[in-house]
């Protein structure tokens, strides 16, 4: 049996065992420390790392796989939350184009991995939507990093431009001196 592009041999030939429970892992990298969860429930051990389990909490939209060379975006959201979360997620500032990994994974009955979980999906934190209230949600969107082609490189000739890049490069220093400057050609 040949493996997906995905799916080694071992865990193709798993997906179609009686048993073999599929999950996704989840990794938002913010500031303050990565945040790790998996579709099941309980703590899952893989490459070092602790994920918790978000359980029936947790839901990830479609992920979305096009032949175009385009940015696709997908919905992480946990519904309903501990106060503690939505405190956490309130006080987090800077999310914003922090990297998200999600994984692809197959359990066996004993809840071990059948194989190394793949590559599912890579992005980055784009907004969060925190609701409290009765039943307190978050909804974090991330689009893939392909977004970086749609976005304007705004960039201009000057030397603050020049200095926010490369602090203490000279080469745009002089630049306004020379917009009004006269400049005489010698004549031959």
């Amino acid at each position: 049996m040949s493996g997906t592009p995905r799916l080694s041999n071992q865990a193709a030939a798993a997906a179609t065992a009686p048993i073999a429970t599929p999950v996704v892992l989840v990794e938002l990298d913010f500031a303050t420390g990565p945040f790790r969860v998996w579709t099941g429930l309980g703590p899952l051990d893989w490459a070092g790392k602790v994920f918790e389990g978000a359980g029936s909490i947790g839901a990830i939209s479609d992920v979305e796989e096009t032949v175009e060379l385009r940015a696709v975006r997908l919905t992480l959201a946990l519904s309903p939350v501990p106060q503690e979360v939505v405190d956490i997620a309130l006080a987090e500032r800077s999310y914003r184009l922090r990297p998200v990994t999600l994984w692809g994974a197959l359990l066996d009955a004993q809840g071990s991995f059948v194989a190394d979980p793949f590559p599912l999906w890579a992005g980055l934190m784009d907004t969060m939507e925190v609701t409290d209230g009765a039943e307190p949600s978050v909804a974090l969107a991330c689009e893939s990093r392909l977004v970086d082609l749609e976005r304007a490189e705004v960039r201009r000739y000057t030397d603050a431009d020049q200095q926010a890049e490369y602090p203490g490069d000279r080469f745009f220093e002089f630049v306004p001196a020379l917009q009004e400057a006269e400049i005489r050609l010698p004549i031959q």
